[in-house]
């Protein structure tokens, strides 16, 4: 099995100035899905998966988003992003048991 919180960033290959970009992104984790009893109850537990992801522009917040545990195993998430000058993009991914992944990738201008 792959590296779990192993964050990977896809951007495209050419980028111009006031170019809306395709930002993609895949974490490594295991999403545990809610569990229920024979007679249909949850199984109460601290159940592990992600529930926020941020991301960050040159250091500044850009998004935030919130999710469950109805999320896939390895989720993938794309976004639009306006590019207007080159910097640092910084996705983190937060989890139910307090550890954080990050992945981060260079935008550059063509």
């Amino acid at each position: 099995m792959a590296e779990v919180g192993r964050v990977s960033i896809r951007l495209p290959s050419s980028i111009k100035p006031g170019d809306i970009i395709r930002v993609r992104t895949l974490v490594i984790h295991p999403m545990e899905l809610v569990q229920r009893d024979s007679q249909g109850k949850i199984i109460a537990k601290n159940y592990n998966f992600i529930h926020t992801m941020t991301v960050s522009f040159n250091g500044k917040e850009t998004m935030r988003t919130e999710m469950t545990q109805a999320v896939s195993q390895n989720p993938s998430f794309t976004f639009p992003v306006k590019v207007d000058r080159p910097g640092k993009l910084v996705v983190t991914f937060s989890d139910t048991t307090g550890k954080e992944y990050a992945g981060q990738a260079e935008i550059k201008l063509s």
